[in-house]
């Protein structure tokens, strides 16, 4: 027996009609009148005599509606009260570290300003460290590229991107537009971390050609990279979105690989069992607009 099942016989004791319970409750007819029988079989006792089309209580009845009563009360109570303090938790949301540079703070910011919602919180790390946080139910939901490692979380897209391979405007390679796997085979990679969505996109492409990156400089910061690049200390393989200042800019030169392309899409994931509650959802509406 449920608390569910105690909701439907209170509904009927008060609306003194199955027809009545079941509009109140948007449920249909059938499901109201087993949910009545399950309660009548669990305690071997008639509720309600059927009088035509309608019903009459019981002394069961009369006698169950006072502790059954007490006890939907307080649960409905306990519902709302913990629903209030769900909404006025700020959510937790966690990024890969380019989406949290590029997208996170324009998205989150609109977000506010168009729900009058309070400042969430935000986690930016590599996209292996935010994937364990939402398995371990340390975020409500998070943003990241490349692919999900756990079957346990749902991925929604919600855009696209690419890599692209940069090298400084005074490299050797600055002048071609295209290159080939040949021309970076002696390069000096210098890339994100190992685990990262953007490292295992180039990593795994390459692979396929059996190009085998190593790199001689590692880092969290794409910002770090970059720096490293203009000051030419070798190429790398970043996301588009990242570099558009600089192209503008001329700091760095975008090179394109013969026969290869670095393209991948950004989810939004959260875990299979988590509770969507209404915030949760227009959110990731929100971010799939």
């Amino acid at each position: 027996m449920s608390i569910k099942t105690l909701i439907i016989f209170v509904t009927v004791y008060k609306e003194e009609s199955i027809t009545a319970a079941a509009r109140k409750l948007n449920l249909s007819q059938p499901a109201v009148s087993a949910a009545i029988k399950e309660l009548e079989n669990h305690y071997s006792v008639r509720l309600f005599e059927r009088m035509g089309r309608g019903i009459q209580k019981t002394n069961a009845a009369h006698h169950l509606y006072e502790f059954a009563s007490h006890i939907t009360a307080l649960y409905l109570e306990m519902d709302k009260d913990f629903k209030k303090q769900e909404r006025a938790t700020p959510l937790r949301i966690g990024s890969s570290i380019s989406i949290g540079t590029c997208l996170m703070p324009g998205y989150i910011k609109e977000y506010m300003d168009t729900f009058h919602v309070p400042m969430p919180y935000i986690k930016i790390d590599s996209s292996d460290i935010i994937e364990k946080m939402v398995l371990e139910n340390n975020l409500d939901l998070a943003l990241i590229e490349g692919c999900i490692h756990s079957d346990k979380l749902m991925a929604e897209p919600f855009t696209k991107d690419k890599l692209v391979l940069i090298c400084s405007p005074f490299h050797p390679l600055a002048s071609k537009k295209t290159v080939a796997l040949d021309d970076i085979k002696e390069e000096h990679f210098l890339l994100r971390e190992r685990n990262s969505g953007t490292r295992e996109l180039a990593e795994s492409t390459l692979m396929l050609q059996d190009f085998l990156l190593k790199p001689i400089l590692e880092s969290t910061s794409t910002t770090a990279i970059i720096n490293a690049v203009i000051a030419g200390l070798g190429i790398s393989i970043l996301p588009e979105r990242m570099l558009t200042d600089y192209f503008k800019s001329g700091k760095l030169v975008p090179l394109q690989i013969k026969g290869i392309e670095f393209k991948r899409e950004y989810h939004i994931i959260y875990h299979q069992n988590k509770y969507l509650n209404p915030e949760i959802i227009h959110l990731i509406e929100f971010i799939k607009r």
